[in-house]
Formats: C-alpha cells, sequence, structure tokens
C-alpha cells in the first residue's frame, strides 16, 4: 500500500511539472523604452509578423507576451523531418535589465504533446504510454525501445532550440541603436 501510494505522488509531481525557460538580463546602458522597441523589434524579424504572435503589447509596463513557433529538424524513420514546436513568450522590461520567460512548450504537428511528455517518452516506460496513446493496443518491446532511443536522441533538439532563440533574443536586445 505503502508502495501504491508513493507511486501515485510521483506520479502527479511528475506530471505537475513543467519545462520553462525564464531569466533576466542586465543591459546597464539601455532604457525600458529602448529595451521594449528592441523587443518588439525581434518579435516582428523573428515571426513574420509580431502583430500575428503578440497576444499582449503593453508599452507602459514594458510586456510583450506572444505565442510563437518554430520548426526543429529531427532524424525520424532515416530521414530528417521538420517539426513544430509552440510556445509561449514573456518578455518584461525595465530600465538596465529584462526579463524572459518561455512556457507552455508544445510539440509535433498538431502540438498534442507537452514537452515535458517528450522528455519522459525518452525511456522505455514513457515510449510504451506515448505509444498507447497514440492508439497502439500492444505494442513490441523492439518498438517500445526504438522509439525511447529515438526520442532520446531528438529531445536535445527541442531544447537547443530554445537555447537559439534566447540567444537571439540577447542579440537583439543588447544590439547598438541603429543611429543611421
Amino acid at each position: 500500500m505503502k508502495k501504491l501510494l508513493l507511486g501515485i505522488l510521483l506520479l502527479f509531481s511528475v506530471s505537475a511539472f513543467a519545462k520553462e525557460f525564464t531569466e533576466v538580463i542586465e543591459a546597464p546602458d539601455k532604457t525600458a523604452d529602448q529595451l521594449y522597441s528592441s523587443a518588439r523589434g525581434w518579435f516582428a524579424e523573428t515571426f513574420k509578423s509580431a502583430d500575428d504572435v503578440l497576444q499582449m503589447d503593453d508599452p507602459v509596463s514594458g510586456k510583450l507576451i506572444g505565442k510563437g513557433f518554430s520548426k526543429v529538424p529531427i532524424k525520424a524513420a532515416g530521414m530528417i523531418v521538420e517539426i513544430k514546436m509552440q510556445y509561449t513568450i514573456k518578455i518584461f522590461v525595465k530600465d538596465g535589465r529584462f526579463k524572459y520567460d518561455i512556457s507552455n512548450i508544445r510539440v509535433g504537428e498538431l502540438a498534442t504533446s507537452t514537452l515535458e511528455e517528450y522528455e519522459l517518452a525518452c525511456s522505455p516506460e514513457g515510449a510504451k504510454k506515448a505509444l498507447i496513446d497514440a492508439g497502439m493496443k500492444n505494442p513490441g518491446k523492439k518498438i517500445i525501445e526504438k522509439t525511447a532511443n529515438n526520442n532520446k536522441m531528438n529531445y536535445p533538439k527541442f531544447e537547443e532550440a530554445i537555447k537559439n532563440i534566447v540567444a537571439d533574443l540577447k542579440i537583439a536586445m543588447k544590439g547598438a541603436e541603429d543611429d543611421w
């Protein structure tokens, strides 16, 4: 009974865990207005149309919230395919610093899996659950292991894509003003 209770508690603690990337960055030579303008420009350049991506655009409070997506190349069935990754990105600005927060990360063409679920599917147990959830009635050991190994190989590519987004944002936010 104790093992069952421990297992249930562990399951709830894992499923409540949400992958989030956040950081406060110092930009001592920049005003909040300059940082806000840089963030707005970054949204426009990164996501073809900032107006389509931005859900909140408040220059008074220094807050931008957008729902973006990227294509992440992964290896599947011996081929390179691009998988859609959706996320919410929030940028907050103040004089001399800004904060980004990337959360609600979902992967797949229909954005049905969270990044946490994808990470869990890197283990044989998680891969079996994912295969069953995808409609496979009784996946064999071989397909479970192959799925787990593929997920394990591809999972870092999603984190790398997030890190590239962050690096691009940092460059845009700290970049020099265009003094044409």
